[in-house]
């Protein structure tokens, strides 16, 4: 007899994941900076000005996250997919034929409304519901797919862009959207395993009986007051906040003379840090805890900063770069599974979409407040002195709230 909590469709959905999670937020936000500089020089803007649509793809994804959970009760999971991709995928397309920014404007923040309905919040609850066993390293593999499609797709469109001009190539990069969306669209399957008489993969009943048993009295008491809900919230904010400075490398080495080549270096190395590290939190949740594994990417980052800050040479500066990815493992693959880990599945829904809404608006507002930081001090020393406060102060912040859950109250 096969056993439903083992199945080759547990691995099927994952991969489905993988391709939500490169098609929603891979292409949408890791790929658009290639077309900042050939629009912007084309239609003689400031690459600020054209970037900003990309700031409010960002706000609108986080705002819709708030409103997933009763649009999914409402209309269905899959009528919210296609509706998502189709929202995101056209409103790129769209951007081939335009050359005014409100419009580009615009379509951003169609384009982050439609990312949103099939990003972060209906990911992790696929992992979440799919997954007992290996779910830090499900969850790594499929955030992490966001770095890969980045990694991959950033030379290919810089390419299109070279060679059919960037107005065709919105359109390929819409094309593309659909195509690594379409199987979660096309296959059969739910949100929730047991609604096909399956079971979570690595499914233990008497585990969950146990969590049960000790979780269950806290739930109708839970308030948003709860002292680790706020701190979690912060955590979010803050450490997202400093996130920005990965996109911010280039400029830093010019403002350490150092070539364009060196900056491109950089930022690609967070690029690959970024891949790598996600992985790595997902092993390192299953076998120690995600509480520890947090903090130890957090002490990592605290490192790369400080290193970025002190050091001179060119190949340190790289190490130092890709050490920096582990920045992009807390709001991707730490913050649900905290949510998880400290409130439970029966809280996820309620609590998650609120909790990514405070990472997305922090991370909406990164790229900007470190460019300030820059131009009212001629240097990114604030900017990263700022991020290693925030370190400093979330470590103990995260300690204190696993103290106060639920479970532990």
């Amino acid at each position: 007899m096969n056993d439903p909590s083992r199945t080759l469709k547990h691995w099927l959905v994952l991969a489905i994941a993988c391709g939500m999670s490169a098609s929603a937020v891979g292409i949408t936000m890791n790929v658009i900076g290639v077309f900042y500089t050939p629009v912007a020089q084309d239609l003689n803007i400031y690459r600020g000005s054209f970037a900003l649509h990309a700031t409010l793809a960002s706000v609108a994804l986080a705002v819709i996250s708030l409103f997933f959970t009763p649009l999914l009760y409402r209309y269905g999971w899959k009528k919210v997919l296609t509706t998502g991709v189709t929202l995101a995928s056209f409103s790129t397309m769209a951007m081939a034929f335009t050359t005014q920014l409100w419009v580009f404007y615009i379509l951003g923040i169609i384009r982050g409304i439609g990312a949103g309905l099939y990003a972060m919040i209906p990911l992790s609850m696929i992992i979440n519901n799919w997954f007992e066993k290996k779910k830090g390293f499900a969850m790594s593999l499929s955030f992490g797919s966001t770095g890969i499609a980045g990694a991959l797709f950033s030379p290919v469109f810089t390419a299109l862009i070279n060679a059919l001009g960037w107005e065709y190539s919105f359109i390929v990069m819409g094309l593309v959207m659909i195509a690594l969306a379409l199987p979660a669209i096309l296959y059969h399957y739910e949100l929730d395993p047991k609604d096909e008489d399956l079971l979570p993969y690595g499914y233990d009943e008497t585990e969950e009986a146990n969590q049960r048993l000790i979780k269950q009295p806290n739930w109708t008491n839970f308030s948003y007051t709860n002292i680790a809900f706020i701190l979690i919230f912060v955590i979010a904010f803050t450490h997202t906040s400093i996130a920005g400075i990965s996109q911010h490398l280039p400029g830093y080495a010019e403002s350490n003379f150092l070539s364009e080549q060196v900056g491109g270096i950089l930022l690609s190395a967070v690029m690959i840090g970024n891949i790598t590290f996600k992985l790595i939190i997902g092993s390192l949740s299953d076998r120690l805890g995600i509480v520890k594994a947090s903090v130890i990417m957090l002490v990592l980052t605290a490192v790369s900063i400080s290193m970025l800050l002190t050091l001179s040479n060119t190949y340190l500066l790289i190490f130092s770069a890709f050490l920096f990815g582990t920045v992009f493992t807390i709001p991707a693959v730490a913050l649900p599974l905290l949510t998880t880990e400290f409130f439970g599945k029966e809280l996820y829904v309620r609590i998650y979409p609120i909790l990514s809404f405070s990472a997305g608006i922090g991370a909406a507002l990164s790229m900007t407040l470190v460019g300030y930081a820059y131009d009212f001090t001629g240097s990114y020393a604030l900017a990263f002195t700022i991020a290693l406060v925030f370190i400093a102060v979330n470590i103990p912040l995260l300690f204190i709230a696993q103290k106060h859950t639920p479970k532990h109250t």
